[in-house]
């Protein structure tokens, strides 16, 4: 536009300062002109930007804080991470007052689960649990899109730990069921199993029972059942009746699909808990 202007007052035969000061002045009118214009639209834009981070941001907020999957880690202290869609830590709870102790001062939201993991089981606290009498069991509860990959990280964190442990999945149905009864999803998934044998046992007696406790009850069905079958059916009819019930509950209660256990010491590590410590 500049230049137009100069082109129209090249043929204008007057006082060259005059021209110059009359483009000039010419021109600054064309840019104030301009800017006047194109400051609404600026503040348009700006505006229709602010708008668009609130909304998506809000959005974004609740997609990143929304739980999708939980992992718990059970001892006696029963704790439990619950993890978005990037497995990463929106909220840890506490189940037990060994849990809120061992969950006191650590700074958990955010991280990788399985950075989680380690800084829980590497922590002075929990060590104090980790005996060769207890049971340290690490349990996935998702949909079957993302238990692979939990699973696979926990066996990661699980191989890492120097006191053998457990890693068990269960799905989501079992996760609400255990938190609709103040349960961890591992201490749930155990209840489940112990009730399979002893239909008389409360939630609230698990509640208050270590892993390593609920174990031995279980080992100590399983070891009663196994003697019933061997000694045959005889006079005693029942005995029969109980091998499917066995084999059924030889298996993880509730598993999404037949996931195996991993960590080290699995049968010894129960053994010794059924003879050790709370």
């Amino acid at each position: 536009m500049a230049n137009k202007i100069y082109d129209a007052f090249e043929h204008v035969t007057a006082d060259s300062r005059l021209k110059e000061s009359t483009m000039q002045y010419l021109s600054d009118k064309r840019q104030k002109k301009t800017r006047r214009f194109a400051l609404p639209v600026q503040r348009v834009l700006a505006a229709a930007c602010i708008l668009a981070v609130l909304l998506l941001g809000a959005g974004g907020y609740s997609w990143f804080l929304a739980p999708v999957s939980y992992v718990s880690i059970d001892v006696n202290p029963s704790v439990e991470l619950a993890l978005n869609k990037l497995d990463r830590v929106v909220s840890v709870t506490a189940y037990n007052k060994e849990g809120k102790e061992l969950l006191e001062g650590m700074s958990l939201k955010g991280k990788k689960y399985t950075q989680a993991i380690s800084l829980i089981v590497k922590s002075d606290v929990l060590r104090q649990y980790l005996t060769p009498a207890e049971d340290l069991v690490l349990t996935v509860a998702s949909d079957s899109s993302r238990e692979s990959s939990l699973m696979a990280g926990v066996g990661r964190c699980s191989s890492q730990i120097r006191h053998g442990c457990r890693s068990v999945s269960v799905d989501l149905d079992t996760a609400a069921d255990a938190h609709s009864n103040g349960l961890s999803v591992g201490k749930y998934s155990a209840y489940l199993k112990l009730a399979q044998y002893d239909d008389s046992v409360t939630i609230d007696e698990c509640k208050n029972m270590s892993m390593s406790q609920i174990h031995c009850r279980i080992l100590a069905h399983e070891h009663s059942a196994g003697h019933g079958m061997e000694s045959g059916s005889g006079h005693h009819g029942e005995s029969t009746e109980q091998k499917p019930e066995t084999n059924e509950a030889a298996q993880e209660t509730q598993t999404s699909s037949a996931q195996p256990e991993t960590g080290a010491r699995e049968d010894g590590h129960q053994h010794n808990g059924c003879h050790g410590g709370h």
